[in-house]
């Protein structure tokens, strides 16, 4: 976890960046573009992929311009057929084909191995081949993510740029106390508490989690709280009903407001984050962000960020690995696990993080291989 050095760079030519698909609901592009026009670079947030070709028009007008993708899940969610899916590949790639063959750069950020909604795991893992295969820069947050998305896809690793996911540092409000956060939760003072903060999706393994939960002794100091809006997938209704009926479990199952996010942040001991397949996660930044320390699994892009002073891991193929950790987690309930995991917020500051971005992405972009390499693939 080395600390982030000052970057610089000297704009050039202003440089459009159409990125998609725009989200405003997750703070991360806000954060990542925010240094951007400082290095000469205009992001603008693409809703729609049809509104892919008016990039492409503007770069044969003579401007100069990126695509910068994130998120793949939209491109197949609506298929509903192996058929429809191939279609809907073929249909997206030839908006990026169109846009490299009139002169624009792609870039792509990988947030995750494959979306977590996946209903054909091969047909997603070919779309980010082929996506990768266009890339002019791949930009991954995890240093291991190569490794990590071996298994489905390969990554050129000459087009890789590592910026890594930053904090949230002056995103969310962040002005009550602990003890006024518990008492809004209605959670002892001397409770151990452990949450999962976010929306309540299959992937994120809440189901070992009970699991584990259940395991653990009955003896009142632990608290596990569980908030975030649930989405629409099978066994979502039986997982909450399941935990509201469990001891020490508080259910808030509701999209929690922006301004509500510290409470549950502040009440908390250590958040926990027991994914079954994690590459990244902006949910560990925020615990971070707020001092609070952290349960991930071993062998992610998650375990990268950690460190023992103010996390614990465990072995998502080991039967009592979650549980295991949970007991071992309390002994980073106090200040000392606090103050590391500020610490290591700091050293992802979003600020410094964006120039870095701005900055090594405009350098790539400029070099005359990258420029060759452009013209060698667009044969």
């Amino acid at each position: 976890m080395a600390a982030l050095g000052a970057v610089s760079a000297t704009p050039g030519k202003p440089l459009l960046l159409g990125y998609y698909p725009a989200f405003t609901t997750n703070p991360y592009q806000a954060l990542l573009y925010g240094e951007a026009p400082g290095a000469g670079i205009a992001a603008v947030g693409i809703r729609r992929a049809e509104t892919i070709a008016e990039l492409t028009d503007l770069q044969r007008r003579g401007l100069d311009t990126v695509l910068h993708l994130h998120w793949l899940h939209l491109v197949l969610r609506d298929a509903g057929s192996s058929a429809a899916a191939e279609h809907a590949i073929a249909a997206f790639l030839a908006l990026l084909d169109e846009h490299r063959e009139a002169g624009g750069r792609i870039v792509w950020t990988v947030h995750n191995v494959l979306p977590h909604e996946a209903r054909d795991e091969a047909l997603e893992a070919r779309l980010a081949a082929e996506v990768a295969r266009r890339a002019d820069v791949i930009h991954v947050l995890a240093e291991g993510t190569p490794s990590l998305v071996a298994p489905y896809f390969q990554l050129p690793p000459e087009r890789l740029l590592q910026v890594p996911h930053p904090s949230y540092a002056g995103v969310y409000a962040d002005d009550i106390s602990r003890s006024e956060a518990r008492r809004r939760l209605g959670l002892a003072p001397n409770a151990t508490v452990y949450l999962v903060l976010g929306g309540i999706r299959a992937y994120k393994g809440l189901p070992e989690l009970l699991d584990a939960w259940a395991t653990l002794p009955a003896d009142g100091r632990r608290r596990l709280v569980i908030a975030g809006a649930p989405l629409d997938e099978p066994g979502i209704p039986e997982l909450l009903s399941r935990a509201a009926a469990m001891p020490g479990v508080l259910v808030d199952a509701r999209k929690i407001p922006a301004d509500e996010i510290q409470v549950f942040l502040r009440a908390a001991d250590v958040a926990v984050l027991p994914y079954r397949r994690a590459l990244n996660s902006g949910a560990l930044m925020l615990a971070l962000t707020f001092g609070v320390p952290v349960v991930v699994p071993r062998g992610s892009g998650l375990a990268e960020i950690v460190d023992p002073a103010f996390a614990v891991t465990f072995d998502p193929n080991r039967e009592d690995g979650l549980a295991s950790a949970l007991l071992e987690a309390g002994r980073l309930a106090g200040p000392t696990a606090t103050a590391a995991a500020l610490a290591a917020a700091e050293r992802y500051d979003p600020a410094k993080l964006s120039r870095r971005f701005a900055a090594r992405l405009r350098e790539r972009l400029a070099s005359p291989e990258a420029d060759a390499d452009v013209r060698a693939r667009g044969r």
